[in-house]
């Protein structure tokens, strides 16, 4: 059974590290950064790497809430976040789960001062056929249930909705369809986790994406043993130790 949201697991975070490096984390649709990203922001920052990441609009309470974004709002927030990481450290990378990913892809399309991109379960499509319901359902039906968080560690207790809202549904694929169309302008290092047994983001979209871009550097890691929410699952530690590797990679030039 899945918690409620509360004022800590939807807080956002932020570290100061003293090196000049910084990463932005971004969470997924219906999540929040205390529940999806404590492991990672923690894991960072005890290596001097500084963090932030913000809490997305109409995240972290009800599907309500939610229903008032808009897929311009969550990018304004990743700009925003950008900004702040980047008063932290001359150096950002930015690093983002699930819709998070596709924020991240966003930015890099936008911003090429980034250092490198990291995406973790990203989509920039979805094989639901249910999807192209949406834009006219959106208008009859407000929300819909959702299972709990998909995560293979049933030890992982993770706050959630209960409900998602259509409406940000279809905010979410708009921004899919625009990161998707300009796939082309990504340049950075790329790294990008799958998850084999992901039961929301077909794996394939890894895959999609590395084919689109136009960077020297993107690599593929593959999890063997998580489900969509990998950063709180099994392979959290794997997925923070190639991070940080990526991070020292592209810092030394040899990628």
């Amino acid at each position: 059974m899945a918690l409620p949201f509360d004022e800590a697991s939807a807080a956002p975070i932020r570290h100061q590290a003293g090196s000049d490096t910084a990463c932005l984390l971004l969470h997924g649709l219906t999540g929040a950064p205390a529940r999806d990203l404590w492991f990672l922001a923690d894991y960072l920052s005890a290596r001097n790497i500084s963090v932030v990441a913000p809490l997305l609009t109409g995240h972290g309470k009800t599907w309500k809430e939610l229903e008032l974004a808009t897929s311009e709002s969550w990018q304004n927030d990743a700009l925003a976040g950008l900004n702040e990481a980047a008063s932290m450290g001359k150096t950002v990378f930015v690093a983002g789960l699930s819709m998070g990913g596709t924020l991240t892809l966003y930015l890099g399309e936008h911003r090429p001062d980034i250092a490198g991109l990291i995406t973790i379960n990203a989509p920039v499509y979805v094989d639901n056929p249910k999807m192209k319901l949406v834009p006219i359902l959106r208008h009859f039906q407000r929300n819909q249930p959702k299972g709990p968080p998909d995560v293979a560690d049933q030890d992982a207790m993770l706050p959630d909705l209960g409900f998602n809202s259509l409406e940000a549904i279809y905010q979410f694929e708009r921004l899919m369809r625009d990161v998707r169309d300009d796939l082309g302008m990504i340049t950075q290092p790329l790294l990008s986790f799958r998850s084999t047994q992901d039961h929301v983001v077909p794996p394939r979209n890894a895959e999609y994406i590395h084919e689109h871009v136009n960077s020297r550097f993107k690599s593929i890691v593959t999890l063997e043993r998580s489900y969509h929410c990998a950063t709180i699952d099994y392979d959290r530690e794997k997925i923070a130790a190639s991070i940080e590797q990526f991070i020292t990679q592209v810092r030394t030039q040899r990628v």
